[in-house]
């Protein structure tokens, strides 16, 4: 399962896509067209082969009357993959194909050496397709203190935070994110407040609730505070569905094996603990299905 480090940039580019925008302008140079709005956009590729691949986040430029003028590819990548290069050239040309745009793949890579690697990769492709990717590193997003920039762009200052979390004046940034979230209306500032906390490594995250929470700054404060509230409920919520699906899970596991009880079906310690600790439903159907009629064990858990 991707980590919370791995989807923060993508939720900042699903809630602000101008954010690409900023990217390719300040960070690599590239003219981005006269476009009316920006909005995010299906990530599935399908292909002749039933096959489905997944880009972890793509954003369309589009004129006033919703036609396409760019498509740009987001990916984050934090370890090193060969087979990449090769469905990131897939997701560029089915873009261009489907919207008859031009496209751009642009790569996270929060480690140097990853970049580096993915770099050298692509210049040694030789015959193959060439792909140009846009790889940006940490170090590249600026440490975002100006409050007028913050203001301006909330999301740069989300990703500024998230990128420098490792960064020992990392703290300078959390006057600026402050005034940034608070420029947003209530709905969007607490989406924007909880890709902060996954994004932030635990300690810093805790130096950063406890500034915002305890300020002098009585309006501040009280607006962090229901910020917090808001983003606990939310976990609390996540927590108690999947709470509730594992309580719904572990009912499937134990009536597969009551199944099996009454059947007569020895079931060994390490068959017993696959079963309960199972939260697939769909998988448990099939299980139980299979209970009904299985002579061994092995008949049910088969692939």
């Amino acid at each position: 399962m991707p980590s919370a480090e791995h989807e923060s940039p993508i939720a900042l580019a699903r809630l602000d896509p101008d954010l690409i925008a900023w990217l390719l302008v300040n960070v690599f140079d590239v003219k981005v067209p006269a476009y009316h709005h920006a909005r995010a956009q299906a990530t599935d590729v399908q292909v002749l082969v039933p096959h489905t691949y997944h880009a972890d986040g793509v954003v369309l430029f589009c004129d006033p009357d919703d036609r396409p003028l760019l498509a740009v590819v987001l990916e984050v990548q934090r370890g090193w993959d060969r087979a990449k290069v090769r469905t990131w050239k897939l997701y560029v040309a089915n873009l261009e194909v489907e919207f008859e745009v031009t496209s751009a793949l642009m790569v996270f890579c929060p480690d140097a050496a990853v970049a580096g690697w993915y770099r050298q990769l692509v210049k040694d492709e030789g015959l193959s397709l060439r792909l140009r990717p846009l790889i940006f590193v940490s170090e590249d997003v600026p440490l975002v203190i100006d409050m007028d920039l913050a203001r301006a762009n909330p999301a740069l200052a989300v990703l500024s935070a998230i990128c420098h979390g490792d960064d020992p004046d990392v703290d300078a940034v959390f006057p600026a994110l402050r005034q940034a979230l608070q420029a947003l209306d209530p709905g969007r500032a607490v989406a924007y407040y909880d890709v902060v906390l996954a994004g932030l490594p635990a300690t810093v995250r805790a130096r950063w609730e406890a500034l915002m929470t305890t300020s002098v700054d009585e309006y501040h404060s009280e607006f962090f505070r229901r910020l917090a509230a808001e983003h606990e409920a939310r976990g609390e919520a996540r927590g108690e569905a999947r709470g509730e699906a594992r309580g719904e899970a572990r009912g499937e596991g134990h009536a597969v094996l009551t199944v099996l009880e009454a059947r007569g079906v020895p079931v060994s310690t390490e068959i017993r603990e696959q079963i309960l600790a199972s939260t697939d439903l769909a998988q448990l159907d099939i299980w139980l299905r299979r209970a009904i009629t299985a002579t061994t064990v092995a008949d049910v858990v088969q692939a």
